[in-house]
Parts: C-alpha cells; structure tokens; sequence
C-alpha cells in the first residue's frame, strides 16, 4: 500500500488534475444539469461565484480556486455562529436568527446545486465525516448548552447578557455620512475601473503568450 492510500485527502501539492480529466468532467456536469429556467439560474450563480469563466487558470489552479471557496464558506460558517451567539448574548434574537439564516440558505443552495449533478454533497464530502466525529458531538453541545445557558440567564435575571447602551447617533452629522456614502461611491468606481483594465491586461498578456507558444 502507497502513502498515498494511507491519506484520505491528498494536500495541494499532490493535486495534479490533467486538462483533458478537467474538460470531461465539465462535459458531464453540463450534461447533467437541468434545462430552462433552472440552468439560467445555476448560470447566474455561478457566474456570481466566478467559477463559470476562468480564463487565466489552468486546471490545477481551478482546483484550488474550489477549495479555497470551500474553506471560506466553512470560515464563514463559524465567523457567523459566533456572531448568532454574541447577538443572542445581547438579546437580540431576532438577528441572532436572521444570520444563522443567511448560513444555512447558502447550504442548501449548494447541496442543491451538487444533487442536481449526481453529487450528494453532504455524504460525499467531508461534512459528514466532521459532523459524526465525536469533536463535531462536542461542538455541536456546546453551542447547545450556549444558547439554553442564555436564555436562561435571561429568563432569570430579566435582562440579557450583554446589555449594550450604545448607538450610532447620525442626527446631527451635518452631511457628513452623505459625504462619506459618496466618497466610497467615487473611490469604488474608480477601483473598479483600475481593476478592469488589469485584468484586460491580463487576458491579452496571456492570449499573447498561448499564440507564441503554438507559433514556437
């Protein structure tokens, strides 16, 4: 038996993914997905993900780009469910819900997306080894106990845990916030104008180069 069978996940130097495996497997998620309206919908989010066109990677850097968005949703996941609990803290519930939400939406549009495509995206990812682990039995009582020890505290002393007395007071600002709102807006425009062109840029430095390579 290899190393590498002895390694559930291969680390990122050891993906190595061909452009010819890259393309077939693309052939059969466009094969396999659904026509109409739900195909334009799927196009939609992923062009918004920015993994529908990818021009300047090649197949090992498609790779990469997935599994770092993968990372950053599962950061984004705990980013969130300690803001639930710290607006929970505060007695604000109904935010505390709101975010958690605006977490599991997501999920369930992803998980969509992949049983569309023959992937059942909970079983045949790491989800499910993580969740069934007995770290993820721990974490998910402690976030249990978390939230019925604040709801206690609450129903006993009257007030939440955190009571914070501060605002953000605008009233007299005097044109200042219109005046901050519309600097980001000209400051945003002009970022993405410079960004634009770089990419250009970039498109055409790499068009040159593949035309070079074919002529060489």
């Amino acid at each position: 038996m290899t190393a590498g069978h002895n390694r559930p996940y291969a680390p990122d130097d050891e993906v190595h993914v061909s452009d010819a495996h890259a393309i077939a497997v693309h052939s059969r998620e466009v094969g396999s997905a659904s026509k109409g309206l739900n195909a334009d919908i799927d196009s939609e989010l992923e062009q918004s993900a920015g993994i529908q066109s990818m021009p300047l990677a090649d197949a090992r850097e498609r790779q990469v780009i997935l599994r770092a968005m993968a990372i950053a949703y599962s950061v984004s996941r705990c980013t969130a469910l300690l803001a639930a609990l710290l607006l929970s803290a505060s007695g604000l519930w109904w935010a505390a819900i709101a975010v958690a939400l605006a977490v599991v939406i997501p999920g369930m549009v992803a998980k969509r997306y992949a049983r569309k495509r023959g992937v059942d995206l909970y079983w045949q990812s790491g989800v499910a080894r993580n969740e069934t682990s007995v770290l993820g039995l721990a974490l998910g009582t402690l976030v249990i106990m978390a939230v019925s020890g604040l709801i206690a505290f609450d129903a006993i002393y009257g007030h939440p845990l955190l009571a914070w007395s501060w605002h953000l007071d605008l009233s007299n600002s005097d044109g200042s916030a219109i005046s901050i709102f519309v600097g980001a807006f000209i400051g945003g425009t002009i970022g993405w104008i410079l960004r634009r062109r770089r990419y250009r840029a970039k498109l055409q430095a790499t068009a040159e180069q593949s035309t070079n390579a074919e002529s060489g």
